[in-house]
């Protein structure tokens, strides 16, 4: 969210797959387990460090998404909402309302520690009644789940009554490892300047585990980087519209209601990182798309097929 408003203001081929689709039932160790309850994520504030699976299931009536990242060291929550949230707000209903003066004055008060956030992922874009999931290797320290979604030019991590959070849930990993192995994967997936390729494995109707390989990254407009987010394209799909919907830079981007149904994905990472993230895919036609302007222009965005089982 932050890291999008502030900078406003300033088709693959398919391999044999590689492994089995996970099973439905498969249990997750060292899992995060969070609900949307209206504009909230509800659930446990601690796990252990290591590979960490964050699981939203998103009942809240709209397309969410889970961004985890690690604050710098003194950050709270409370001063993220206090210095960048609430100004942001401020600065995002200023723009709507043509004021890009007063947007740009709000802008420049962010604190300097801003730019010491370090993204690592989390569930990507997903639809009313959509489960989310994404496994990252964590080290200890205090990070933020966060939603920016925007209902009515109001972000979901905005929260009107002083001192109340919206959708940001304070985490604390601990150094304890939770002995969770890397998982494995039928679906490999590279992210890189040029796009993405599936390099290894193929999509199955079911449940699929993707490993998102971050071959390179980089920063558009100073602060959003690559990631993956997968809708579904049906007949009546604007698949355009779908495409560039999770582009924040626009005042009316990651707007709700999303023009398609979004099933998940994995929010951007440093180069040379490497990710899983799950989705249930059903026979058809899927879209694949990164928060970043001009995202078909850039070549991040792919078309793939989900075979009939």
């Amino acid at each position: 969210m932050h890291r999008i408003i502030i900078a406003s203001l300033l088709a693959p081929g398919l391999a044999a797959c590689s492994a089995p689709a996970p099973e439905q039932d498969e249990p997750a160790k060292n899992l995060l387990e969070l609900n949307v309850e209206g504009l909230k994520f509800v659930g446990p504030d601690t796990i252990r460090s290591g590979w960490t699976t964050v699981r939203i299931n998103n009942g809240g009536g709209m397309t969410h998404h889970g961004l985890v990242y690690r604050l710098p060291e003194g950050v709270t929550a409370q001063m993220l909402d206090e210095e960048v949230v609430r100004p942001i707000q401020a600065s995002l209903t200023a723009m709507i309302e043509g004021d890009t003066e007063k947007a740009a004055q709000i802008a420049s008060t962010f604190p300097a520690w801003l730019g010491d956030i370090e993204y690592l992922g989390g569930p990507g874009m997903m639809s009313d009644g959509v489960t989310g999931q994404a496994t990252m290797f964590l080290e200890p320290g205090n990070y933020i789940v966060e939603c920016y979604v925007k209902s009515n030019g109001v972000q979901h991590n905005f929260n009107p009554t002083p001192g109340e959070l919206g959708m940001v849930l304070p985490l604390t990993v601990l150094p304890e490892d939770g002995g969770m192995a890397e998982p494995e994967a039928n679906v490999t997936l590279a992210i890189s300047n040029e796009g993405y390729e599936i390099t290894d494995g193929a999509f199955v109707p079911g449940k699929n585990r993707v490993r998102a390989e971050f071959v390179q990254q980089q920063l558009y407009n100073n602060f959003v980087g690559h990631d993956a987010h997968v809708f579904r394209i049906d007949a009546d799909t604007d698949v355009e519209a779908a495409a560039r919907w999770p582009d924040f830079f626009p005042v009316d981007g990651q707007q709700t209601p999303a023009p398609a149904k979004f099933v998940g994905g994995i929010h951007d990472m440093p180069e040379g990182s490497t990710a899983y993230f799950t989705v249930d895919l059903e026979e058809g036609e899927y879209g694949i798309t990164a928060e970043v302007p001009d995202a078909q222009a850039k070549g991040l965005f792919t078309r793939v097929t989900v075979p009939g089982s």
